[in-house]
């Protein structure tokens, strides 16, 4: 299970646009939260099948600026494959996506493994 959380200088409604526009995997679920007063919750679950794991993997994005910034946070699951669910990076490689559709607007990664 790949994992990353970071901040962006837009909007959750505009990250969760651009990475629906340019992701290339099957969204298989959306869900929206008006906070109000401007606060978001947008939840995405994508899905995408690879060769090397022989197996889908699945991505959640979550991008929320319940605090004072937007936070973008992806999580992929279901990438492994055989007895020890080795995922051959697929896992990673899809979490990368993410960060690669937002690299100039990125501000902060945080490290979630900390602690």
């Amino acid at each position: 299970m790949a994992k990353e959380v970071f901040t962006v200088k837009m909007t959750p409604l505009e990250a969760q646009k651009m990475i629906e526009e340019n992701m290339d995997a099957d969204i298989i679920f959306t869900d929206a939260y008006n906070l109000g007063d401007g606060k978001f919750i947008l939840i995405t679950a994508f899905d995408r099948y690879y060769v090397r794991s022989s197996s889908n993997t699945g991505l959640l994005v979550i991008c929320e600026n319940t605090t004072e910034e937007t936070l973008v946070k992806v999580v992929s699951t279901g990438s492994g494959a055989g007895l020890f669910q080795i995922d051959w990076g697929a896992g990673s490689n899809f979490t990368r996506r993410i960060r690669k559709i937002l690299n100039e607007y990125i501000i902060k990664v945080i490290d979630i493994d900390k602690d």
